[in-house]
């Protein structure tokens, strides 16, 4: 088997790629600009003022030469003046021979042979004003000037020269390299303070995001990134932040959710165990024949109140489910209140009149009730059984009212009330104020939570008010029709159930 070759590879840290990328960067460019200063300062400054005044130089000598017939003591005047610029001037005929001659130590120097013989090569190459370096055959480099001249009084044509030693040049060059070359040294330190702060910066960021996302991946989603930086960076640490929020709140929500769920089927789990267990042990008793006739006809109606029960509360269940899952239709409608409160009133009489309770209708004539038909009859009617449960004396009051945009229906009763603790989780689901009464009368602990998912599916709301001793007040608001999507029907003509716009 054939092991494949491994290839060796530098890992670097982000901080390192930065730092490096940053720096070769920099050093590319000041490089680059040092490189073009120097040769721009060497080439396009001092060289060529260094020959625009050899140059001029020739055209004034020239001018001496042509005018006079005698420029000798001209010459030596304007040639006091060159020295001082370390400048010589040598004259040269086009055979070679040279014309002038001076007795300064620079002139001397200048007017070697090996100098000469450079100059002479230029002889009939040179043009007016042209200017070149000669240096490869002599002791230091020189920079030369050449003008063709027409003598006075002479007929052969003469070649001027004006020639300066480029030490000095270079001298003052080597100066200004030498500055260039502390100015980089010290843009090269600064730019790798610049550059280390910055891919340091950069680096901790990084490794802040990546810690941060490493603690979401191990499912600590309360993990934040605290940064002040306003770049990109920044951007993604704030967007991290956000995603997290997201994640922490669908986190909490499905634990919620998880924990409701086994709550819900623990609450059923029992629910459905308890007339279960009573039927059962009433089947086998009658199963022993031992049971007397009278006690045979009560086993009978425990089990036929067991069985309505349960199949309440599996009604109520797939209500339930259907509401959570988005599966229930509400056909709505316009419906006068007062119509379906008498409905709930006649229907629930003989069960309040058993306790002794009366049921009393308070609503407006024509106040229009607006939602599903058969729903609304459902939540009044399990608000009302409510508080028929949990009375003992007196009224129960039915009553409806509007406001501009709402539809208001109130039930207050005289009952035993409800504490305020009691008064947070009676909407939950399976909660009973009274196990014990709830069980008696064959309640579920359903029919409130089933009110206030209804009357929200309803764009609703429902609270309570209550003091214990002191009865209670549900409280059910429900929106109007908008005004763009009512029409000419009437709401008698939907009183008893009929229409709806299907919503």
């Amino acid at each position: 088997m054939r092991v494949p070759k491994q290839r060796f590879r530098i890992k670097f840290s982000f901080f390192q790629r930065q730092f490096l990328s940053h720096l070769l960067v920099a050093l590319l460019v000041l490089g680059l600009l040092g490189s073009a200063f120097t040769y721009f300062a060497k080439h396009r400054i001092i060289y060529k003022n260094k020959g625009e005044e050899l140059v001029a130089s020739t055209r004034a000598i020239a001018r001496i030469l042509q005018r006079e017939d005698n420029p000798t003591p001209s010459l030596s005047t304007f040639r006091s003046l060159l020295n001082e610029r370390s400048i010589s001037v040598v004259l040269m005929s086009r055979s070679g021979e040279l014309l002038e001659k001076e007795s300064n130590m620079m002139a001397q120097a200048i007017r070697n042979k090996q100098t000469l013989d450079s100059l002479r090569k230029q002889l009939w190459s040179v043009r007016n004003d042209q200017t070149f370096v000669i240096g490869k055959e002599t002791a230091e480099p020189l920079m030369v000037a050449a003008r063709i001249v027409k003598q006075k009084g002479k007929k052969e044509e003469t070649v001027l020269f004006a020639v300066s030693p480029v030490r000095g040049l270079s001298e003052t060059i080597a100066g200004m390299d030498r500055v260039i070359y502390y100015s980089m040294g010290a843009a090269l330190v600064f730019t790798l303070i610049v550059v280390f702060l910055l891919s340091r910066g950069m680096g901790k960021a990084v490794r802040t995001l990546r810690k941060a996302a490493g603690s979401i991946a191990d499912g600590q989603y309360e993990a934040r990134i605290v940064m002040k930086r306003t770049d990109e960076l920044g951007d993604l640490a704030r967007d991290f932040n956000a995603m997290a929020d997201q994640l922490q709140q669908s986190s909490e929500k499905l634990a919620l959710a998880e924990t409701n769920r086994r709550q819900f089927l623990s609450d059923v789990s029992h629910e459905l165990r308890t007339p279960l267990t009573s039927v059962r042990g009433i089947v086998e008793a009658l199963k022993t024949g031992i049971v007397t006739p009278e006690e045979r006809q009560k086993a009978y109606g425990i089990i036929e109140k067991e069985t309505i029960r349960l199949i309440r509360l599996i009604n109520e269940l797939l209500d339930i489910e259907k509401m959570q899952t988005g599966q229930i239709t509400l056909h709505k409608g316009d419906y006068l209140a007062t119509d379906i409160l008498e409905i709930v009133a006649e229907t629930l009489e003989v069960l309040a009149a058993q306790k002794k309770l009366k049921l009393q209708v308070e609503c407006p004539d024509r106040l229009v009730w607006h939602g599903d038909y058969d729903r609304l009859i459902q939540i009044a009617m399990n608000v009302v059984k409510n508080a028929i449960q949990f009375s003992e004396f007196g009224t129960i009051r039915l009553i409806a009212s509007e406001t501009d945009d709402r539809t208001i229906i109130e039930i207050i009763d005289q009952g035993m009330g409800i504490t305020p603790e009691e008064r947070e989780r009676i909407f939950d689901r399976f909660y009973k104020t009274d196990p014990s009464r709830s069980k008696e009368k064959g309640e579920t602990g359903l029919g409130l939570f089933i009110v206030k998912q209804l009357t929200e599916a309803h764009g609703g709301g429902v609270d309570a008010d209550s003091e214990p001793g002191l009865g209670t007040t549900f409280r059910l608001s429900f929106p109007k029709r908008p005004h763009a999507d009512s029409d000419a029907d009437d709401p008698e003509r939907h009183a008893n159930g009929a229409g709806g716009d299907g919503t």
